[in-house]
Formats: C-alpha cells, structure tokens, sequence
C-alpha cells in the first residue's frame, strides 16, 4: 500500500543553502533503498515536504524527522493512501519558496506569502502540483 504524506514544519535556526543541500543528500543516498519518493520545498523559515511510499517506510521517516533538531512544530498537513505516486522520478525533488512564485501562493492563499500552516490540503496539492514545473532533482546553489 502506498502513502503520500505531506507535513509542513518550521526551522529552528532558518533555512541556508547548505541546509537544505544536506537535507538533499541524505534523502537522495537514503530513499531509493527504503522505496521513498518526494519534493521539498521551503523558504528561510518554512519546510514543506511530501513524502511518498510504503506505509511503514513513510511512518518510519516521519517519526525520524520528528526527532530532527533542525526543525520544529511539525504539522501533518495531509496523509493519505494513492493509488500512484505522483513523485516517481525523485528521490527528492526541490522547489524553493522564490519571490517568483508569490502569484501562487496568492492563489492558493490569503496571502502572497509561502505559509503552508495556513492552508488545507487541496490546497496545498494544487500548490504543489504547480510548484513541480520549478523542481530541480539537483542540489540547490550554495548562496549564503
């Protein structure tokens, strides 16, 4: 049985490139073996995260991250059985939060602003379902 889960959490000590490049690495070292596939995405302060596969493999890793120092008030935003993973290609894809796409945060929002705590979960799919045209399976720049 698959699972998409989607969690929003906040950094503890902001988001840096580096950060996130981290992150990038160990999920894309880590996930292929345990049968995980996802996207990333996140501002300076915010992580949004969908994760896809197994029912006991996406437990598992929630339950790790949960643990994470590098974040905190972690929120499931939406857990649900798929039928197909939408993230097949991606151990993990990254969109970052740019100014760019404030037109679809307004969108999907009551603000221009990326605040994944403020949205419910169709929202947040149709969010995420535009953001993946500006997902990168490479790592992010370094620009800190």
């Amino acid at each position: 049985m698959l699972i998409r889960l989607t969690y929003a959490s906040r950094a503890t000590n902001g988001v840096s490139s580096q950060l996130i490049r981290d992150i990038l690495d160990s999920s894309q070292r880590n996930n292929p073996a345990k049968g995980l596939t996802g996207m990333l995405c996140c501002n300076a302060e915010i992580f949004l995260q969908v994760l896809e596969g197994p029912r006991a493999a996406v437990n598992e890793l929630y339950t790790r991250l949960a643990d994470d120092h590098r974040h905190k008030d972690l929120t499931i935003l939406d857990y649900a059985e798929i039928s197909a993973r939408r993230y097949a290609n991606w151990s993990m894809g990254w969109a970052g939060a740019k100014q760019s796409n404030r037109e679809l945060f307004l969108k999907y929002s009551c603000s221009d602003r990326f605040d994944p705590f403020s949205m419910h979960a169709e929202q947040i799919r149709g969010l995420l379902l535009e953001l993946e045209d500006n997902v990168s399976a490479i790592k992010p720049p370094l620009i800190d």
